[in-house]
């Protein structure tokens, strides 16, 4: 990495890091890929620095100084940041004399002077890290070369440790697709998961016990010029890297993390489907099944946390005679089953399977469109996007004819419609007028309220009555007054459906 003061260019740091399950390690490195190249080994002890009111750390970098052998190099990173399933941060290195970090060259750093000012005479160390770390540097396809590092040891603070075992993928030249592939080979080998949290994010989690929250979805800033594969790519890119932004939350526990991750798989299906008539019929089929599958899995646990946190003591204030309290602990072994099962996906080799798949193709159709379906995805997206989004909307509408008289399942069919609507829409805005999306975004968003609060009605009854069981009879008349009382709600809710369906179908459609 080029020394901060040489380039007037923040350097950028590319990666692709994976857990390493015990026992994995052997089969990867038996691979022709890795065993072909020769390997570098060295023991770094890395000891990272901020200050007693962590300047750096809200300031959103790390600092830290690592020593291998006679070498002592300092490096400050930003926080990660951009799309897709690698992280990307800028980092600054320099090669200092001392074990204590050096201050100097970050005053002489235009983007770090200020927080030089800041920390100069108080950095204090926070943990450390101590690892082994074995090197390959693999030249890919083309000019791409990645450098694939093997780390195993441990994150220390004070008495307290966690150990580290990771493969982490470097880009240092080229494209990206190749260290895509690359990593989407090595994961057959080694039940890798992929697990974008830093040794640094680490590190401060087990300093003070927080976590980096829960982050909501970005928007895509599409090109009026963009051609269809490469506007593609950048939504899926989006909507794989609000996946990855909450992996961390998700797997400390964060309830919000799951919500995050259910409404990027979603936004991850409805893009399949707002494409799927230019896309190859086979890929699109086989990542929409496995996304529609961990979708379950996160809409389940996202269903207990909104019937414990929420529904439950809403319900409670309103029925305070009805032992609603006697449904607290069962509903709470229910939603921790949820949960368990949410970090057994995320653990799991398919998860990031699919993950790297759904990377590797859309990334490809960049670079040759057909690959990715028919040769509509070589054309301008501003030209196809009338067509697609009118056909999510007619779908929309259709579903939502006589909604009066619509059943459960039926409510719930439109529901779905117009959350796939709400994502196209919000998905292709960037080509579009603020205004006039923001006006009918506001109509789909209406609409969905309504509709969200009926389902959520529906499920809250279903919910409830599974809490009676064979061994609980006592759960049922909580339960029952629980159901009661949801479908009053829900009654309540759909009073306002006609006008809403009549305002949403009244919108102009913005992309005539």
């Amino acid at each position: 990495m080029n020394q901060a003061d040489k380039s007037s260019a923040a350097p950028r740091e590319v990666e692709l890091k994976f857990q390493l399950p015990p026992g994995g390690r052997a089969a990867l490195e038996a691979s022709p890929t890795l065993a072909a190249v020769e390997a570098k080994h060295c023991h770094e002890v890395t000891t990272y620095y901020d200050t007693p009111d962590c300047v750096l750390d809200n300031a959103g970098l790390t600092m830290r100084v690592r020593q291998s052998g006679d070498t002592r190099i300092q490096t400050v990173k930003s926080r990660a940041t951009g799309p897709g399933i690698a992280t990307s941060r800028n980092e600054w290195e320099w090669q200092i004399g001392d074990d204590e970090p050096d201050v100097d060259p970050l005053v002489k750093t235009k983007e770090l002077t200020k927080v030089a000012k800041s920390i100069k005479g108080r950095l204090e160390p926070v943990f450390v890290t101590d690892i082994h770390r074995t090197t390959r540097l693999l030249h890919l396809t083309g000019i791409t070369v990645v450098e694939v590092a093997i780390d195993e040891g441990s994150i220390e603070v004070g008495s307290a440790s966690e150990p580290v075992s990771e493969v982490e993928l470097e880009l240092k030249g080229g494209r990206i697709g190749p260290m895509f592939r690359l990593a989407a080979e090595l994961q057959t080998l080694a039940p890798l998961w992929i697990s974008p949290e830093s040794k640094s994010v680490r590190g401060w989690h087990l300093r003070t016990g927080q976590t980096e929250g829960a982050q909501k979805a970005l928007v895509p800033h599409l090109g009026r010029h963009a051609l269809a594969a490469a506007g593609f790519q950048e939504i899926i890119d989006l909507k794989l890297g609000h996946v990855m932004a909450n992996l961390g939350p998700t797997l400390r526990g964060d309830p919000e993390g799951v919500h995050q991750i259910r409404i990027a798989i979603r936004g991850s299906r409805a893009a399949l489907k707002l494409f799927e008539r230019h896309l190859d019929v086979a890929a699109a089929g086989r990542f929409d099944a496995g996304l529609r599958r961990f979708g379950l899995i996160f809409g389940t646990a996202r269903d207990w946390d909104v019937f414990y946190l929420e529904t439950l003591p809403a319900a409670m204030a309103d029925l305070s005679a009805e032992r609603l309290w006697d449904l607290s602990p069962p509903a709470e072994i229910e939603r921790q089953a949820a949960h368990a099962a949410v970090e057994k996906a995320l653990r799991g080799p398919e998860f990031t399977g699919l993950l790297l798949g759904i990377a590797v193709w859309a990334g490809a159709g960049v670079i040759q469109p057909g690959t990715l379906g028919d040769r509509r995805m070589g054309k301008r997206l501003g030209r196809l996007a009338p067509s697609l989004l009118e056909r999510v909307a007619g779908k929309a509408k259709k579903r939502g004819q006589h909604a009066g008289r619509l059943s459960a399942e039926g409510l719930h069919r439109l529901r779905k419609a117009c959350k796939k609507l709400l994502y196209d829409v919000e998905s292709l805005s960037g080509l579009y007028s603020d205004r006039a999306v923001k006006i009918y975004l506001g109509q789909c968003e209406d609409l969905g309220a309504v509709l969200g609060g009926a389902t959520d009605a529906v499920v809250t009854q279903r919910l409830a009555l599974k809490l009676v069981t064979e061994s609980r009879p006592d759960l049922a008349r909580p339960a029952n007054a629980l159901a009661r009382w949801s479908a009053r709600r829900r009654r309540g809710m759909l009073h306002g459906l006609k006008g809403e369906m009549k305002e949403f179908r009244d919108a102009p459609d913005f992309w005539s």
